[in-house]
Order: C-alpha cells, then structure tokens, then sequence
C-alpha cells in the first residue's frame, strides 16, 4: 500500500515540476529562438535570399504551414532550439562550390542564394539572430524598469 502512495505521490510531484518550472521554461525558450531565428530570417528576406524554412524546434515536423513566398513556418518535435533554411543551402557547414551552383541553378534562381550575395550581406544575415537577441535583451530591460522600477 506504502508502494502505491509512493508512486502518486512521484507522479503528482513530477506535474508539479512540468507546471512549475518546464513548460514556463519552454515558453521562454521557444520565444528566445523565435526572435533569434527572425533576427536571421528579416536579413535574408531583405536582400532576396529565399528562405525555404523557419522551424522552432527540431525533428518532426509537428504543425505548420507555408506562406505566399514559399517559406514553410512549423514546429518541430524537439523544442530546444531552431534554424532558418535558405534556398539552396545544401551543407550544414555553408561551404559554398559556385561553379557547382552555377549549374544547378538557373539564372533567376542564383538571385536567391545566398552564396552569390556580398559578403556584407551574407555578414549581416548571419549576425541578424544575435542582432535580434540583443534588441531583445534592451526592450526586456527597459520594460522591467519602467513597469517594475529600482531600488533605491
């Protein structure tokens, strides 16, 4: 009998935990790679990279659908962090062979990759998720000092 109370007790205690602290957790952290991702996302868009996702999440693909510009937004299985596909980006590493993609794309379709794109732009793209956490970062402590304040 001791057992059994035992183990509701456990399974009580582990929801307790789940509510309390995991799912506020994954809310938080679901935003955070949210912005972070846009950061990425806003850049490309901008300078006529295609984007062919935006998933928060890992894995299966659990919901999402696709926009008039055919980037498929979704969420994926695996909530711990995200990314950005663009068009064309075959190499997790990014190691570009342009002659190799001067072949297999057409003209109007090398407009969207992001390897025949300056170098600055290619910069910017890049450092867009960090850009976005930090303005992130700003309006979060603005807010906590205009709605919550300091101590004197």
């Amino acid at each position: 009998m001791i057992e059994i109370v035992d183990y509701i007790t456990n399974f009580f205690g582990l929801i307790l935990i789940l509510s309390k602290y995991l799912i506020p957790f994954l809310i938080l952290l679901t935003i955070v790679v949210f912005i972070h991702e846009y950061g990425h996302y806003y850049f490309a868009r901008r300078y006529g990279v295609g984007v062919t996702a935006f998933s928060i999440g890992f894995g299966k693909e659990l919901f999402g659908y696709t926009d008039k510009n055919g980037t498929r937004w979704k969420f994926s299985a695996i909530p711990f962090g995200g990314y950005v596909k663009f068009f064309g980006d075959h190499n997790i590493f990014s190691d570009f062979n342009r002659e190799e993609l001067r072949k297999k794309y057409t003209e109007e379709e090398q407009k969207k990759l992001l390897a025949f794109k300056p170098l600055y732009q290619r910069n910017l793209i890049a450092f867009g998720g960090p850009l976005a956490n930090f303005i992130l970062a700003f309006f979060i402590f603005v807010s906590v000092f205009m709605f919550v304040g300091k101590d004197m």
